[in-house]
């Protein structure tokens, strides 16, 4: 028997359920496909959840984490989770997320089915269609890839709205008592969300704003409906439903509770991101406020259909593309627009009530995609951005899928076979053209790009792997991130508790941007420079460099690592000027060279310092300071500073280390000016005491 024949043979029913599961592993498939890989690397904010999820792991769970701007603490014990069951990996992280993008095309399906039951559009057909546009959607999939807790934000706004039409539903059908548990169960859901991610907390606010557009929009519908003696079907749900909907907001309110008595306790918390996004901070005019609004509200608007327009942060998107490609842009206007005509058409008079019915429905998703814009409209600081227009989704595909809904429909009812086909043919062109399209910018185009290797910490991955074959060696890593977090969960799985008080004997962090540890004499030592932080090719002019030897390429890791070996005799002192300078509780002076390249007009001026003991607390660190001083003293003619990027919590006794600044060269400068130089404690941004230096902490030092 042909599997066309078996096909034709199944009922409706087992039809829906075979093209959701075909949906599903279509889901799967894109979300699983090479997710140990892709994204390469491991991005920070995922670094910094895994290590909240090592916390959890510890026995030390929270509803909220502080810090990175504070985050909600149920994704938290997702990610531990994965950890638990497959270890400290990347791929562990991305389990849960991948799992809830899988769950929220199903949860789609669902909703679909429950919110269009009493519209032109009750069946599977468009419910499939928006699983499917979900399911291979670039945006959804790439959230769904990595360990965010943003990605948890549809799923629950889907199970939650799914399960209040379902209530709604039971209400017209058997009364309001039948509906309590759906309407409860909403509820839960609602509760929920609000745990996991901030814009969560606008739903229960969308949600009491549709019911009260709900009841208004029924009102206006009333004239032309039935006489009050016949049962209206398009009753509002508040008349309805009062009470149940009471207990669905008293079980979100309850299940919110422990979060919102954490956010009473530390009032800072619930709005610390937003106060430093808003448009409404502190320094913002009123005027400017707005033109900030209105330019973050039309680019946050733009990204879903104009190309090109898409958000252009490569570690949320292939920079600059649009949530839709060109021809589900289309759709997806005409769905609007089709949503709009038909939710205009339920206020108009001669009209049967079935269609206030549906336009009410209808009105549900507009609100949506309205209402929750609002947090890309409000936070002004960069814009358009994906993630604060995540809670869309999963309503922004029922847009396109009502378009080829309609079209479908309107096939059916011009009774041509031939048309008929042909629209079929539209919707498996444009099905397999917006996953098409979104399977080769993701899996080609973005995933091999080297500003996603970069934004997702590759180079640091690298190092992590490096070290992973290479057991027991200590090392020297340079990175742009002092202990960067990346790091730290791939290899040291220190959790974020105790982030800056663990000690690795094995591994001493640096910036090779700006400063060089160096072994102790008769000993050698390894260094990893990532991609974004070294080796400065201006250790080239340091007196007497000699040993400075990439390891042999079999031995250097992957892309974005470089790995060298260092002599502890490499760096011939006797080229220094000797100085004999201890900064007080900081490290001592020892030598100084002063290279003026003319070039660039700059002067390199390299400082030799010896290390004392490490200094657990002082994870802040030390600036460096030099300046030109006139003779005689008096006002600085140039000055430079930088960080001395090997900090104190990482030294060893006795070790040394070069550090390095770019000092401007004035043309005018006198011939007997004098080099000073100060060193800064960061955690107070007090200079350092040191013998012979003037009231401001800066020292003197002879160029002869």
């Amino acid at each position: 028997m042909s599997i066309t024949r078996r096909f034709s043979q199944l009922s409706i029913r087992q039809r829906d359920a075979l093209a959701l599961l075909l949906i599903l592993a279509v889901a799967a498939i894109y979300r699983f496909w090479q997710l140990a890989s892709v994204p390469p690397g491991l991005f920070g904010d995922e670094a910094v959840n895994g290590l909240d999820a090592l916390d959890a792991l510890a026995g030390r769970a929270s509803l909220f984490y502080p810090a990175n701007y504070g985050r909600e603490g149920l994704a938290m014990l997702l990610f531990a989770s994965g950890i638990q069951l497959w270890g400290p990996t990347a791929l562990a992280l991305r389990i849960p997320a991948a799992l809830a993008g899988i769950a929220t095309a199903l949860a789609t399906y669902w909703l679909g089915r429950e919110l269009l039951a009493d519209t032109r559009y009750r069946g599977a057909l468009v419910p499939l269609l928006a699983a499917l546009f979900l399911s291979t959607s670039f945006w959804h999939v790439y959230t769904s890839r990595y360990a965010e807790r943003l990605i948890f934000t549809p799923l629950l706004a889907a199970l939650a709205f799914a399960a209040f039409w379902r209530a709604a539903n039971a209400t017209q059908r058997s009364g309001a008592r039948a509906a309590w548990p759906w309407f409860l169960l909403s509820g839960l859901f609602l509760g929920l969300s609000v745990h996991f991610y901030s814009i969560s907390r606008l739903f229960p606010v969308f949600l009491g704003i549709y019911l009260l557009l709900q009841a208004g929009y029924l009102a206006l519908a009333r004239p032309a409906q039935t006489p009050d003696s016949v049962v209206d079907p398009g009753q509002s749900l508040l008349r309805r439903a009062f009470w149940p909907l009471v207990g669905l907001y008293g079980v979100a309110l309850l299940v919110f509770a422990p979060l919102g008595l954490y956010f009473l306790r530390h009032p800072g918390s619930f709005t610390q991101r937003a106060g430093v996004v808003s448009a409404f901070a502190p320094g913002l005019s009123s005027s400017d406020s707005l033109a900030a609004i209105i330019q973050a509200g039309t680019a946050n608007l733009l990204q879903f259909f104009v190309p090109g327009a898409g958000d252009s942060a490569p570690f949320f998107n292939l920079p600059g593309r649009a949530v839709f490609d060109p021809l589900t842009a289309a759709l997806a206007v005409a769905g609007l627009i089709l949503c709009l005509a038909l939710t205009l058409a339920g206020l108009q008079r001669r009209r049967p009530p079935a269609r206030a019915t549906q336009g009410a429905r209808l009105l549900f998703l507009l609100l949506w995609f309205l209402v929750m814009l609002l947090p890309g409209w409000l936070a002004v600081d960069r814009s358009p951005a994906l993630p604060r227009v995540m809670g869309v989704i999963p309503g922004v595909y029922f847009f396109p899928a009502l378009a080829l809904g309609e079209l479908l429909l309107r096939a059916r009812a011009a009774a041509s076979r031939a048309l008929l086909w042909l629209t079929a043919g539209l919707v498996v062109a444009t099905l397999l053209v917006h996953g098409g399209l979104a399977w080769r910018d993701y899996f080609q185009r973005w995933a091999h790009a080297a500003d996603t290797f970069d934004a997702f910490e590759g180079d640091i991955a690298a190092a992590a792997d490096w070290l992973a074959s290479h057991p027991g060696q200590e090392v020297f890593l340079s990175a742009d991130l002092y202990r960067h977090p990346s790091f730290v969960f791939l290899h040291q799985q220190a959790p974020l508790s105790q982030f800056f008080a663990y000690v690795d004997p094995q591994v001493h962090f640096f910036d090779g941007r700006a400063t060089l540890p160096l072994p102790p004499a008769g000993s050698q030592a390894i260094y990893l420079f990532t991609a974004n932080a070294g080796p400065d090719p201006i250790l080239e002019q340091a007196p007497g460099w000699a040993g400075w030897q990439p390891v042999p390429a079999a031995e250097a890791g992957e892309a974005g690592l470089a790995v060298y070996r260092l002599e502890g005799d490499a760096v011939e002192h006797s080229g220094f000027l000797p100085a004999d300078i201890p900064f007080a509780g900081g490290p001592r002076l020892v030598g100084y060279h002063v290279v003026e390249p003319p070039e660039d007009g700059a002067a390199a001026v390299l400082l030799l310092w010896e290390m004392g003991a490490p200094l657990p607390g002082r994870y802040q660190g030390l600036q460096v300071q030099v300046g030109w001083l006139p003779p005689g003293g008096g006002q600085q003619l140039a000055q430079a500073s930088g960080e001395l990027a090997y900090r104190p919590t990482e030294w060893t006794p006795g070790s040394r280390a070069l550090s390095w600044l770019r000092l401007p060269l004035p043309a005018d400068l006198p011939q007997d000016a004098t080099l000073a130089v100060r060193v800064v404690d960061l955690a107070d941004g007090q200079p350092l005491a040191v013998a012979g230096s003037d009231d401001a902490g800066w020292l003197s030092l002879p160029l002869r």
